[in-house]
């Protein structure tokens, strides 16, 4: 009970001061190679991945905890291929404790327990004030649909992993600067972790497939884990995954009197 709480007080608290605007990633970028064939076939082999995947539902658990702290809650949540998402958060009973909606243009939080109704202009909102790290809504999107985030870059270039066998796909600016790392396996068909980078080279934060399964013909996370080098560590257990299922727009916008 203590962590259904705690995660809810979270919520509750810090949700409407989001921080909007987009992530700058940079970190030094290797000088030897610039957009090979093998890496800009590879974006497009990721940009590809499950891209007939425009809708899904879920149910499982949501697990946040650091050093400090840990909260567990049990939650459903709906998504829409690139920018439109809805969570609930559970209480014991199974019935809602809050929700929180993001569609193109707003973010909407309600509080059925304190009956509190909140809604901000964010279209790029990201969950910083929720999970303690800067991940975008339309990130998250991407890594319960089983993709990798793909930010705007300059250059491509391949590498293998130096610690295990598979592959690390670099994304670059024009800067000259890395924007992220995808780690693949040694067929480079499957994201196995993605790292993304900062201004000044530090990871903002990286997400893990721990597991995955087949629903349908897709691939998708059975647990996926979202991380940063600040101890913080976030996870989603997914218990049921429904895939292009039936959603509307009003899906993802919330009013007090829900």
């Amino acid at each position: 009970m203590r962590g259904y709480g705690r995660f809810f007080i979270l919520f509750n608290v810090a949700l409407f001061i989001f921080a909007c605007g987009s992530i700058v990633k940079k970190e030094p970028f290797p000088k030897d190679r610039y957009s090979s064939p093998e890496a800009v076939n590879l974006v497009s082999m990721l940009k590809n991945t499950n891209n007939t995947l425009k809708t899904f539902k879920g149910v499982g658990t949501i697990r946040l905890w650091d050093k400090n702290r840990f909260q567990v809650v049990r939650a459903a949540w709906a998504g829409a291929e690139p920018d439109r998402f809805r969570v609930e958060l559970l209480g014991i009973s199974g019935h809602p404790m809050a929700s929180l909606a993001k569609n193109k243009e707003w973010l909407y939080f309600l509080s059925h327990t304190e009956k509190r109704f909140y809604k901000k202009r964010s279209p790029d909102a990201d969950l910083k004030k929720i999970i303690l790290m800067p991940v975008k809504f339309d990130d998250i999107i991407a890594l319960l649909t089983g993709r990798a985030p793909l930010d705007e870059h300059s250059f491509a270039t391949v590498k293998k992993n130096p610690i295990r066998d598979g592959y690390i796909l670099l994304l670059g600016k024009k800067s000259r600067n890395i924007i992220e790392k995808i780690y693949l396996n040694e067929n480079k068909r499957q994201i196995e972790k993605i790292e993304v980078f900062d201004k000044n080279g530090k990871l903002v934060y990286r997400a893990i497939f721990v597991g995955m399964q087949k629903i349908e013909e897709y691939l998708v996370p059975l647990r996926l884990t979202i991380s940063n080098d600040d101890g913080i560590n976030f996870q989603v257990d997914i218990d049921k995954y429904l895939a292009n299922v039936s959603v509307s727009p009003s899906m993802f916008v919330l009013t007090p009197s829900e």
